[in-house]
């Protein structure tokens, strides 16, 4: 069953879907090979009432003379002896040893089959091992930082007619208002957000844990001077492309285009996902 977990964890991640944002952050550094500081591990995060109960009586002593006698008898029956000849500076680490056991020594058979599963996608758990924190938000409940404007300028590259080309000024001018609308998005001056953004344009609200697999080029189209009707920034998902209108006046403009766009996007990601459900009711 773990392996098979692993298997279908690492498919997903290999495909550019979700992790399991479910291990702990300290059973995670331990299955990375990493030394987290377990002294200050919060006995709220086992789940087991016994052995909660035990490490909070535990972390409560301040003196081994406290220790009660089902309190060490259930210290060595988690395999750590010689608790009653133990000093009382020693109970921070007897404590740690404790956790480490509980979440990491005990389920170690399950563990090896989860990541063995994790390993059977193209050795994963191996790059994820080598960049763990990296992999921090995707495989543990930590949050995943917020992309920066800078970080998010990034993800772009131009793709400009040539110099001479009569284009050239109107894509130019769009480049620039498209500056200023990601400092507007960043100041909270915009009705989307970067993620927003992201999910329109990658079909992701996140970074992937090690970056994009390239650039996005950022193209430009005309608007059709004989129609009333604006045709809207649009994407191409698959060769992450966005493409926006050259020549527009301001970057107001701009940004009303965009949020129109991500509109209807989400529009008709939410008449997909009502049609999946009522197929699948059939």
């Amino acid at each position: 069953m773990y392996y098979e977990a692993g298997v279908l964890i690492g498919w997903s991640l290999a495909h550019g879907g979700p992790g399991p944002c479910f291990l702990h952050p300290a059973l995670y550094q331990l299955m990375c090979c990493q030394s987290p500081f377990l002294e200050d591990f919060n006995w709220r995060d086992i789940v087991d009432p016994e052995a909660q109960r035990r490490l909070q009586e535990l972390h409560s002593c301040s003196d081994v003379k406290q220790f009660s006698p089902g309190l060490c008898d259930w210290v060595s029956s988690c395999g750590i002896h010689g608790i009653h000849s133990a000093c009382s500076n020693e109970i921070p680490a007897i404590y740690a040893r404790l956790v480490k056991h509980y979440i990491y020594h005990r389920v170690a058979s399950m563990i090896s089959q989860f990541i063995e599963g994790l390993n059977s996608c193209g050795g994963l758990w191996d790059l994820v091992k080598t960049h763990w924190e990296t992999f921090l938000p995707v495989m543990t409940s930590k949050e995943q930082r917020a992309v920066s404007l800078e970080e998010f300028k990034q993800l772009f590259t131009f793709c400009f007619s040539d110099p001479d080309s009569e284009l050239r000024v109107a894509e130019e001018a769009t480049a620039a208002h498209w500056e200023a609308v990601l400092t507007m998005v960043s100041d909270g001056e915009a009705y989307f957000s970067f993620e927003d953004l992201l999910l329109f344009i990658t079909g992701a609200d996140h970074l992937p844990p090690l970056g994009l697999p390239n650039l996005i080029s950022l193209r430009f189209y005309s608007q059709d001077t004989s129609s009333s009707d604006r045709n809207l920034p649009h994407v191409s998902q698959e060769s992450l492309e966005l493409f926006l209108p050259r020549g527009v006046p301001e970057a107001l403009d701009l940004l009303v285009l965009l949020n129109r766009a991500l509109h209807r996007a989400l529009e008709q990601r939410l008449f997909r996902q009502m049609e999946m459900e009522s197929f699948l009711k059939l």
